[in-house]
């Protein structure tokens, strides 16, 4: 058995999100990743820097729209995580089109493969991020394969 000095982790495959959040007047979205903490609830975690305007929207609104990138968006989830929404409206920057079946309220780039809108169940502060768990309150899936992140690289799922 060989052993590797590479952290681990980079081998855990996630999918690659984005979490749009809203609130007057102000926008963002920002590439992250994302995962279950209960199926049958429905619960999610995701992880936020603290003091990014994504962090201020979630904790103004008490919602948040995690978006599961589609297999076309990579170069999108480059541009969203190497900009600070608090220096530029990203939607703008990048022309970042609307998905026209969302829900009005939903942020939602055109390609995506799925969104959950989520209400905000609880937070921690650890380390320079906050933690948000979100409720499920809305859903919606696309034809689009989702995007994947595994070891420093982007993948798209198939079926097996």
């Amino acid at each position: 058995m060989t052993l590797s000095n590479e952290p681990v982790f980079n081998w855990l495959p996630c999918p690659v999100v984005f979490i749009t959040s809203a609130h007057g007047s102000q926008r963002d979205i920002m590439t992250a990743t994302a995962m279950f903490v209960s199926e049958k609830e429905p619960l999610l975690q995701v992880s936020v820097a603290q003091n990014h305007l994504t962090e201020k929207l979630i904790l103004s609104s008490g919602r948040f729209t995690l978006v599961i990138a589609g297999h076309r968006q990579q170069e999108l989830a480059i541009q969203v995580g190497s900009v600070k929404g608090s220096d530029t409206d990203k939607f703008n920057k990048f022309s970042i089109q609307f998905s026209a079946a969302a829900p009005k309220d939903a942020l939602i780039p055109e390609g995506a493969s799925a969104w959950m809108v989520c209400q905000v169940e609880s937070s921690q502060l650890i380390k320079g991020y906050r933690l948000f768990i979100g409720r499920v309150v809305d859903q919606g899936a696309f034809e689009t394969p989702p995007l994947v992140w595994r070891n420093n690289s982007f993948f798209t799922l198939n079926p097996a």
